[in-house]
């Protein structure tokens, strides 16, 4: 039997919105521009001031008081957000955790799981957990773990050589290929604000977690 470890999925985060121009409707507003501080005034006399200059007034933080109103190009500042948005994203380092008991198809899954992290230039760490009676005998850890690396059919290199910590045998490895760029998704920034969908979408087993767990009843053929 196989069992994942599964960490809480982050929230999803709502769409950024941006009130402009007569949108923005209070009785005061702190209105500021590329040189700082313009002054507090109705958003009437925002609007007007930001139709004088031929700029758009965006609203930057409604819950300052008085709310915090800027004069830009809102096309130019959408852009910039959109570029903050594109950066790579930091891939974390993974951990596959098997058990001494793992059977031979389970192990084969899990080097296969941890080629796909190798490919994306993940840096894995690889551990065989010993629980009980299993202490006594750490050197069926040590051959659990050998066949596992055997297995990876990625190209790495060793970070750290497997070595016995504790009730576990480690091993660290990344992959001598050149890391996958990922990029993060674009945040939407839209002129109206949209109903956001705060159902949950089944996740990967692997992908999402830092740790992936296993463990076997099988007993490993010694």
């Amino acid at each position: 039997m196989t069992n994942y470890r599964r960490r809480k999925r982050p929230q999803k985060v709502a769409p950024v919105f941006h009130r402009t121009n007569r949108q923005i409707r209070y009785s005061e507003v702190r209105v500021i521009d590329e040189n700082g501080l313009v002054g507090v005034m109705s958003s009437n006399r925002a609007i007007s001031l930001a139709e004088e200059r031929n700029v758009d007034l965006v609203e930057l933080n409604p819950k300052a008081t008085p709310p915090v109103v800027k004069l830009m190009d809102y096309n130019k500042f959408k852009y910039q957000l959109s570029k903050t948005d594109n950066k790579p994203k930091v891939l974390k380092d993974k951990t596959i955790r098997v058990s001494v008991r793992i059977g031979p198809h389970d192990l084969l899954v899990q080097a296969k799981k941890c080629d796909e992290f190798l490919q994306k230039g993940v840096t894995v760490k690889l551990q065989v957990q010993m629980k009980g009676r299993e202490k006594a005998h750490p050197e069926v850890a040590e051959e659990v773990l050998l066949e596992f690396i055997k297995l990876i059919s990625e190209p790495y290199a060793f970070i750290q050589e497997p070595k016995l910590v504790g009730d576990s045998n480690f091993t660290t490895i990344k992959s001598t290929k050149p890391p996958v760029v990922i990029k993060a998704k674009k945040s939407q920034t839209n002129d109206q604000p949209d109903d956001f969908d705060q159902d949950d979408e089944e996740e990967s087993e692997f992908e999402d977690d830092d740790d992936v767990d296993t463990g076997s009843d099988t007993p490993e053929a010694q």
